[in-house]
């Protein structure tokens, strides 16, 4: 299967690298461009563990990270938990079903949060306490001259987050395409939802990876 990569770089490649091992053809078209912005760092000793729900947060962290390597870490998605350990953290859990069943989960009361400037939103419990920096965001780039050929050309678009879903959905109708004629594998129900109905399949990752995903295709 011919399958269309929309995230930002460089997670791009990276699906993309996962793609070709599955033994498909990946086409990379990011629809946003990441990078990072300034951030203060809070006081270490007032948290007990790192909570993750991208691996850009730790891309582009900047030269704060290493001094956030000694907090355990609690990954949403077994993708960013590879990276976390490749860049020396201790992963303490992973959570597959999504943010909120790993909080429910985690032995910390006081977590640190990277994230991007559109994140998702949820209530933690009660007891648990999440201070949110954020440490990039992703603009979005104009659409590629080939943007309906490539398109159309897919077995299947890749959707990993839902602004990726709802601006994929909006330039497919403002170019006028044919929803229809179109299938999209998403990395979450979330994300299946905010890309909407009347596509001609919807696949849906049971656990937030791209192997997963790969898997429903």
């Amino acid at each position: 299967m011919k399958l269309l990569i929309v995230r930002p770089q460089p997670g791009a490649d990276a699906t993309a690298a996962r793609v070709t091992a599955a033994g498909h053809l990946a086409v990379c078209m990011p629809l946003f461009a990441t990078h990072a912005v300034a951030w203060d760092l809070p006081k270490i000793d007032d948290f007990d563990g790192l909570l993750l729900t991208s691996a850009n947060a730790l891309r582009y962290a900047g030269d704060k990270l290493p001094l956030l390597t000694g907090l355990p870490l609690f990954a949403v998605g077994q993708n960013s938990a590879e990276y976390a350990q490749s860049v020396g953290f201790d992963v303490r859990q992973v959570g597959s079903a999504g943010i909120e069943s790993l909080l429910e989960q985690v032995d910390a009361r006081r977590l640190l949060w990277l994230a991007g400037e559109d994140r998702t939103s949820f209530a933690p419990p009660p007891d648990l306490h999440i201070d949110c920096r954020i440490v990039y965001r992703s603009a979005a780039l104009p659409i590629p001259d080939d943007f309906h050929e490539t398109l159309m050309e897919a077995d299947y678009v890749l959707l990993h987050s839902a602004r990726a879903a709802s601006r994929f959905t909006s330039l497919v109708e403002d170019v006028q395409l044919q929803k229809n004629a179109i299938s999209i594998g998403a990395l979450s129900e979330k994300i299946a939802q905010a890309a909407g109905s009347g596509w001609a399949n919807i696949r849906i990752a049971k656990e937030p990876t791209d192997n997963d995903l790969l898997s429903q295709l």
